[in-house]
């Protein structure tokens, strides 16, 4: 992956961090989703999108994110 793509994800989820420690959550599961379609393949955007969706009491579509996450990790 190209560097600059590289950058803009991480750029992008930290923006979705950020919004989601501050209780805004639907802004943050945007930038996760974001980071999702230059990179459908990103654990931490996975992972980071189903914890924040858990927070919004949305538990078996955070469990499912979380379970992409970590077979991305693995290597699944």
């Amino acid at each position: 992956m190209e560097l600059d793509k590289i950058k803009i994800k991480q750029d992008l989820v930290k923006e979705g961090d950020i919004r989601d420690s501050q209780g805004r959550y639907e802004e943050a599961i945007n930038f996760y989703d974001k980071v999702l379609q230059i990179d459908p393949d990103d654990a931490d955007a996975w992972f980071n999108k189903g914890i924040t969706l858990k927070k919004m009491g949305k538990h078996s579509e955070g469990t499912r994110s979380i379970e992409t996450a970590i077979n991305l990790y693995i290597g699944r």
